[in-house]
């Protein structure tokens, strides 16, 4: 990053920190004649869905683009500020609402539940079916806020999602025709759940434009791998630890355009993982790697943070580049 823009990233940051705090900041407020203002917060009521002029909420601090760069980058990198964001000026929440539904996680946090409830019945100032087009990440994780059925109702509404992902109990072939309209780029299931007693078919709609893959457990996945080449854009695959390494190994040959093969260790199974790491010279897309909290990787990835995919590119970058021995496969 340049150091202008951190210089302008900072001074944004110092004025977020303001409104966190409940103080005015130095920007001249808005004519209260034309917006209503609640006079203890001092935060604009806005519940018109009406998008409105810029010429009615006052001119930009910094160029109108670039100070939209600056709240759009602050609010991807911390999203936990996006409430805060919505509140600086209506011409930021109109660029921010969208990134506070980019990535959807269905687990056991306390925000999950208003996020859904704006998702199925809409919020003060979009319907839901506005709100849904939003999503581009969704992950089914837990049934604590969420059940089968609601999920299964959540996914079909958000038409633009390009990253999915789901549990075991999430996941039936109920879902087949819904994500073969989508366009999706990452998926990670398991496969079997997904089809349930019809044959796993890598020819299927839904893999047509999918780059990664990420292939939950075992049962299914040893008698399709041949069929991986004919995936049109798949270029980096996940597998689980079970399968053998001769059978993960002979995926590589015949996908010249795989870019990354990761075979994933769960903690509990850490000492197997160490045991694993005998060093040995394999062709260098091939990669094994332990992690923790899988959800909590697949939503640093979603939101541009570091995740197993991109630790793997790194690792195998390194390797071609002769900064790690070339007999290591194991990220550390």
């Amino acid at each position: 990053m340049h150091d202008f823009t951190r210089t302008l990233l900072r001074r944004a940051r110092r004025v977020f920190h303001r409104v966190l705090r409940g103080k005015r900041t130095a920007r001249a407020p808005l004519s209260e004649s034309s917006l209503p203002v609640d006079k203890h917060k001092r935060f604009l009521i806005t519940t018109s869905p009406v998008i409105p002029s810029l010429a009615d909420i006052g001119d930009p601090v910094f160029p109108l683009e670039l100070e939209q760069a600056i709240f759009e980058t602050t609010a991807m990198t911390h999203p936990s500020t996006i409430p805060a964001l919505l509140r600086v000026a209506r011409r930021v929440g109109i660029w921010i609402e969208p990134l506070l539904y980019r990535v959807v996680r269905v687990n056991r946090r306390d925000h999950v539940d208003d996020m859904l409830r704006a998702l199925v019945d809409g919020n003060k100032s979009k319907p839901a079916d506005v709100l849904c087009t939003y999503v581009r990440h969704l992950a089914l994780e837990s049934l604590h806020h969420c059940s089968f059925y609601e999920g299964r109702s959540l996914l079909q509404r958000c038409t633009n999602v390009i990253d999915f992902g789901s549990n075991l109990w999430f996941t039936d072939p109920s879902l087949l025709p819904i994500l073969a309209e989508m366009h999706l780029q990452r998926l990670s299931v398991n496969l079997k759940a997904l089809f349930g007693y019809l044959p796993i078919d890598l020819n299927h709609p839904l893999f047509r434009s999918v780059t990664h893959l990420d292939m939950f457990r075992i049962e299914g996945v040893a008698e399709i791998l041949v069929e991986l080449p004919t995936l049109p854009a798949l270029t980096h695959l996940a597998l689980d630890s079970d399968l053998s390494r001769d059978i993960v190994l002979s995926v590589l040959p015949d996908c010249p355009r795989l870019k990354l093969l990761l075979v994933q260790w769960q903690l509990f199974e850490k000492r197997d993982y160490m045991a694993a790491r005998t060093p040995h010279v394999y062709d260098v897309r091939f990669v094994i790697g332990l992690y923790g909290d899988y959800w909590a990787d697949w939503e640093a990835g979603a939101r541009e943070g570091v995740d197993a995919w991109s630790r793997g590119d790194e690792f195998i970058a390194r390797k071609r580049e002769g900064l790690i021995e070339g007999t290591c496969y194991w990220l550390t």
